[in-house]
């Protein structure tokens, strides 16, 4: 089949998921019911079709003119006053993520990179495009990257119910 007509079949089925991730009222929902409704539509159809090749490279200049349009030049004002906590989280959990990286490839696993990219934090909208771009294995960073992210919406609450007290 014309893969521009795979593409406005994903592109399809991606909107009404998200239209129904967005309903949902979960962080990510859009994003997250964009991409079950792909998912399930490859899994009923058994059918995966080739995407553009410059379809990763507009998504990705898509991603970064929305992260481009939240910044604000008085972030670094309030920048200051948190910045100890900023870098020491950060490298908490990239030496974290490194550190399991290098586990899961002794154990093996997963090679080094797909490891740290799948256990990395940061936004799976990022870090999927990244898993692309570096020619690993996207599914298994989405596969981490999607369980984290369900985890977290799942237990959110619970953990909010507890350090709210």
């Amino acid at each position: 089949m014309n893969p521009v007509i795979n593409i406005l079949i994903y592109l399809a089925v991606g909107t009404v998921g998200g239209y129904v991730g967005s309903k949902v009222k979960i962080p990510a929902g859009v994003l997250i019911g964009a991409m079950l409704a792909v998912i399930l539509f490859k899994t009923i159809t058994q059918r995966s079709w080739q995407v553009p090749a410059g379809f990763n490279f507009t998504c990705q200049i898509f991603i970064g003119v929305m992260v481009g349009t939240v910044f604000y030049p008085g972030m670094f004002k309030g920048l200051g006053t948190m910045i100890i906590p900023v870098v020491v989280s950060t490298l908490v959990l990239v030496g974290t993520g490194l550190l399991l990286a290098f586990i899961f490839k002794k154990l093996g696993m997963l090679d080094m990179v797909t490891g740290y990219i799948g256990t990395s934090p940061g936004a799976m909208s990022a870090m999927i495009p990244l898993a692309v771009e570096t020619e690993i294995n996207p599914v298994l960073v989405v596969c981490f990257h999607f369980f984290r992210v369900v985890f977290v919406l799942l237990t959110a609450p619970l953990i909010f119910r507890y350090i709210h007290t």
